[in-house]
C-alpha cells in the first residue's frame, strides 16, 4: 500500500466520500446509498462525511455530515480526520464530459493522501479518457497516491492495466448500486424508458416513439417514461409528443422499476436498477459503460447512432425473451463482485491493505 503523507496515530475511524453527489441524479443517489449501506456493514459507528454539489440537501437525504464541492478548507478538515477516503463510485475518471471534472477528481485523490487517508477508488467506471497526455497524467496520479481502486466492470479493469497503472491494488468489482435491494411489487403490464440527452439522441426521438407504439400495439404495454436526472426532461418530452395515440406515464424516482415488465435504458442505472428487480432490460449505449454493463449481465444492446425504430422494436422482442433465472444469475454474479468494493474498504481501514 502506498504510504500517506504522515502518519496518523490513533486516528478515528472516519470516511470521506467523493463523487458527483447531490445533484438530483437517481442512479448517483442510489450509488451512495449502496456505499453508505456497505459501510455501515463494516461498522455502525463510522463516522461519514460526503463532498457534493448540494451539502445541505446531501446531509439531509442521506443522514451525514456533508462539504460543499468547492469548500477545500472544509476538505481538508474533514480528511484530516478521516483514515479513508473513497472516490466514487460512477464514471469520475473520465473527459468525455468534462476536462476540469477529471483533474478535479484526481486533485482530490491528491489531497487526501496528503492529509494520511488511505485512498480506494470505489465500484468506479473508468474512461474515456481522451489525449495521451492526459491519460499518462492520470496513470501517474493513481500509480503514486491511490491505494487500492475497485471498478464496476473489465473493460474499465483493462483500460487500467493499458494506461499503465500498477502501484494501486486493481480489482473487478462492480457497481455500488448492485448492493441493495429494492421493495417487491405486483407487476404492471408497463414498458420503462429512460431516456437523457445526448448528441446524437434527438434525431432519434421518432424512433424511441415508434419502439413505445410497438410496445404497447404488439404486446398491450403501456409506456413509462423514467426521469432519473432533471435534465431528462427534456428528452421524454420530445418523445412524449409524438405519443398522441397512445397511453404513456411519467415516474420521477428511478429505483422503483419491480412492477413494470420491461426496461428500455440509455442510461446505465436504468438498466442496474431493472436487473436488480428481476427485469428484462436492453440497452440503448451512447458511452462505453452501457455496453460493459450490458454484456457482463447478459443483456441485449443497441448503439444509440443504430437505434432506428425497426431496430429499437427487435430489441424489445430481444429483451422479452430473457428468462427469469438468467436475470436472476447475472445478479448474483455482479452482487458478488460488489462485495470486493466493500471489502477492499474493510482492510484499509484495519490497515491491512499491503499486499
Amino acid at each position: 500500500m502506498n504510504q500517506p503523507g504522515r502518519k496518523k496515530k490513533n486516528a478515528p475511524q472516519g470516511v470521506v466520500i467523493s463523487g458527483a453527489y447531490g445533484l438530483e441524479n437517481a442512479g448517483d443517489d442510489e450509488t451512495l446509498r449502496g456505499i453508505l449501506a456497505a459501510l455501515g456493514r463494516i461498522d455502525e459507528s463510522l463516522s461519514v462525511t460526503v463532498i457534493a454539489h448540494r451539502p445541505k440537501r446531501t446531509a439531509r437525504r442521506f443522514q451525514v455530515a456533508a462539504r460543499g464541492l468547492w469548500n477545500l478548507p472544509g476538505w481538508l478538515l474533514v480528511m484530516r480526520r478521516a483514515s479513508l477516503f473513497i472516490s466514487g463510485g460512477g464514471s469520475l475518471l473520465q473527459n468525455a464530459t468534462s476536462r476540469r471534472s477529471l483533474w478535479f477528481y484526481l486533485l482530490t485523490i491528491r489531497l487526501a493522501k496528503a492529509m494520511g487517508c488511505a485512498v480506494e477508488l470505489y465500484g468506479c467506471g473508468v474512461g474515456p479518457i481522451r489525449g495521451e497526455k492526459a491519460r499518462r497524467r492520470t496513470a501517474s496520479c493513481l500509480n503514486q497516491w491511490a491505494d487500492v481502486i475497485s471498478v464496476r466492470d473489465q473493460d474499465s479493469l483493462d483500460a487500467l492495466t493499458a494506461w499503465g497503472v500498477t502501484r494501486p491494488r486493481l480489482l473487478l468489482g462492480a457497481d455500488p448500486a448492485l448492493y441493495l435491494t429494492p421493495r417487491a411489487g405486483s407487476r404492471k403490464q408497463q414498458i420503462g424508458f429512460a431516456l437523457r440527452p445526448w448528441p446524437g439522441f434527438w434525431i432519434r426521438v421518432p424512433d424511441f416513439a415508434q419502439a413505445a407504439r410497438y410496445a404497447w400495439q404488439r404486446y398491450n404495454l403501456a409506456p413509462v417514461f423514467y426521469i432519473l436526472a432533471p435534465e431528462d426532461k427534456t428528452a421524454v418530452q420530445s418523445v412524449l409528443a409524438e405519443l398522441e395515440d397512445v397511453p404513456y406515464g411519467i415516474r420521477q424516482a428511478g429505483t422503483r422499476l419491480e412492477r413494470i415488465n420491461l426496461m428500455v435504458s440509455i442510461r446505465l442505472h436504468g438498466l442496474i436498477f431493472a436487473l436488480r428487480g428481476g427485469i428484462p432490460a436492453a440497452g440503448v449505449s451512447y458511452d462505453p459503460k452501457v455496453d460493459a454493463f450490458c454484456r457482463e449481465a447478459g443483456l441485449p444492446c443497441l448503439p444509440l447512432e443504430g437505434a432506428d425504430g425497426d431496430a429499437l422494436c427487435r430489441l424489445i422482442d430481444q429483451a422479452l425473451d430473457l428468462d427469469g433465472e438468467t436475470l436472476s444469475r447475472s445478479l448474483a454474479q455482479l452482487r458478488e463482485r460488489e462485495r470486493t468494493n466493500s471489502r477492499a474498504a474493510a482492510q484499509l481501514l484495519a490497515g491491512a491493505a499491503e499486499e
